[in-house]
C-alpha cells in the first residue's frame, strides 16, 4: 500500500512538471514555489485532469520537502508563480529553515543508510576478554537541569488574517509559517518549504 502512494504521488508530480513547466520539474534546479501555489494549481484543474485536489496537495508537500526543492530555497532568491514568474522574494527565515531542514533530512538518511549496512555487514565470531576495563557510567542528564524555553502567547483572536507571520507548534518545535486561510476552527498555513497544511488556532503562536 505504501508503495502504491509513493507511484501515485511521483505521477502527480509529473503531471504537475507537464501541466505547468515553468514552475515545476522533475529534474535538474527546482524553483521555489509562492506562497499559496496550491489555490493557484486547484483553480486551474479541471474535471478532465486525472489528479484530484487531495492528490495534488499530497504531492505538493512530497515536492517542497525534496531535497533538490530545499536546495534551491538554501540558495535564497525569487518565489516564481505558476508561470515561472517571479512574484516574492524569499526571506532570510524561510532560507535558514529550509538550510536546517535539509541538513537534518540529510543526517536521518546518513544514519538509516550506516545502520542498514551495519545489518548487512556479516558478524564476526567475538573473543572473549578476560577481566575487561570496567567504564565509569555517565551522570544522567536530568530533564529539571534544562532551562525551559518560555512559550509565546497565542495569536488573538483578530490577527488570523491572511500573510501574517506566525509560528506553528509541530511536534517538540515550533516552526516558521505563514497564514494563507482562516476558518472558525482551524488555520491554512504555508510552511517556509511551501508546504500548506490545516492546523488548529491552539497551535499558532506569535513569531
Amino acid at each position: 500500500m505504501q508503495s502504491q502512494q509513493k507511484t501515485d504521488l511521483k505521477t502527480v508530480i509529473e503531471f504537475l512538471a507537464t501541466k505547468f513547466p515553468e514552475s515545476f520539474s522533475i529534474k535538474g534546479a527546482a524553483k521555489p514555489l509562492k506562497i499559496g501555489i496550491f489555490n493557484d494549481i486547484a483553480s486551474e484543474l479541471s474535471e478532465e485532469d486525472p489528479v484530484s485536489k487531495t492528490q495534488v496537495r499530497h504531492a505538493l508537500r512530497r515536492y517542497t520537502n525534496s531535497w533538490r526543492y530545499l536546495e534551491a530555497v538554501e540558495k535564497g532568491g525569487m518565489r516564481v508563480d505558476l508561470a515561472g514568474q517571479d512574484v516574492e522574494a524569499l526571506t532570510s527565515e524561510h532560507v535558514e529553515h529550509a538550510k536546517a531542514q535539509l541538513a537534518e533530512s540529510k543526517a536521518k538518511f546518513d544514519e538509516k543508510r550506516k545502520a542498514q549496512a551495519k545489518k548487512d555487514a556479516p558478524k564476526r565470531p567475538t573473543k572473549a576478554v578476560k577481566n575487561p576495563p570496567k567504564r565509569k557510567a555517565k551522570p544522567v542528564e536530568k530533564a529539571a537541569d534544562k532551562e525551559l524555553q518560555p512559550v509565546k502567547e497565542l495569536v488573538s483572536n483578530e490577527d488570523f488574517s491572511e500573510g501574517t507571520s506566525v509560528l506553528v507548534k509541530l511536534g517538540m518545535k515550533p516552526m516558521a509559517a505563514t497564514i494563507v486561510e482562516a476558518s472558525k476552527g482551524e488555520v491554512s498555513v504555508q510552511l517556509s518549504s511551501g508546504m500548506v497544511m490545516k492546523v488548529s488556532k491552539d497551535s499558532i503562536f506569535k513569531a
